[in-house]
């Protein structure tokens, strides 16, 4: 469980997320507030957390195996955030070697705001890991403080640089506040840095605010040190807004993240439009 909340200064603590069992469920809570919101929508990256940290809370039952998280999908809407966010899971498949999950979010209306699929490797502990603790979910559920929230925007408190927003090059350095208890960087840290280096090459090409409603991320190497530095190129018209990342550690100049992404117009109709 790596990207359970180990301390109360790692950006992902401070998501005000927050967790229950109801009815025998497990259910990740979210109230959103502006620091996580990019012109009044909910970042893809808070929705990524809740996805991805949900679905390896209920697979994650092995004392003996490491849950690794491989591939992440996520399709949001593109509307102002609605209050009330639940996010539940179904496992869909559950091997000795790998699993799948579906994830819905809905909100306190009972409309969905965001589905995803998780797909995590097991991977057995070496002699020399720590050993690894398998809690209660109820116990899980009280690791997490909804009134824990970082004072400014994510994407600011996270400390991304763009070099070329034109080009979607932006640049993160791998400190304690985005790093899991593991002291790699957090997935959802990761997805906040595609959905930068989108936002910047969306909205330079269009002109006009944009957010990211699409995303498919396969982790392919974990980063301790880096800095991480995006690199972008467009898959079909700009206009479409769809545009895929790699993610590269600096540091070993070794590929980190490949990702998909799209990012539509929330700029809205143009008066008299």
């Amino acid at each position: 469980m790596t990207d359970l909340p180990a301390d109360d200064f790692s950006i992902p603590a401070r998501l005000g997320v927050g967790a229950r069992v109801h009815n025998g469920e497990f259910q990740l809570t979210l109230e959103p507030f502006p620091a996580l919101l990019h012109h009044d929508v909910l970042r893809i990256s808070a929705m990524t957390f809740l996805v991805d940290v949900i679905a390896g809370v209920v697979m994650d039952s092995d004392p003996d195996r490491w849950l690794l998280t491989t591939d992440l999908t996520v399709r949001s809407l593109a509307g102002v955030a609605a209050p009330g966010l639940i996010a539940t899971t179904q496992v869909l498949r559950q091997g000795r070697r790998s699993s799948t999950c579906h994830v819905e979010v809905v909100a306190a209306d009972g409309s969905t705001q965001a589905v995803g699929a998780v797909a995590f490797a097991q991977v057995p502990l070496r002699p020399n890991d720590p050993p690894k603790h398998i809690l209660p979910l109820d116990e899980v559920a009280e690791l997490f403080d909804t009134s824990l929230r970082i004072d400014g925007p994510l994407r600011d408190v996270a400390g991304i640089e763009v070099l070329d927003a034109a080009a979607g090059v932006v640049q993160i350095d791998v400190t304690s506040a985005v790093r899991n208890p593991a002291g790699t960087m957090q997935g959802a840290m990761v997805a906040l840095v595609v959905e930068a280096a989108v936002e910047e090459m969306v909205e330079k090409s269009l002109g006009g605010p944009v957010a990211v409603v699409d995303l498919d991320l396969r982790y392919l190497a974990t980063t301790s040190d880096g800095p991480v530095r995006s690199s972008c190129r467009w898959l079909g018209p700009s206009e479409q807004g769809s545009v895929e990342v790699r993610l590269t550690d600096l540091s070993t100049g070794a590929l980190t993240t490949l990702a998909y992404a799209r990012a539509v117009d929330v700029a809205g109709p143009a008066p008299g439009g």
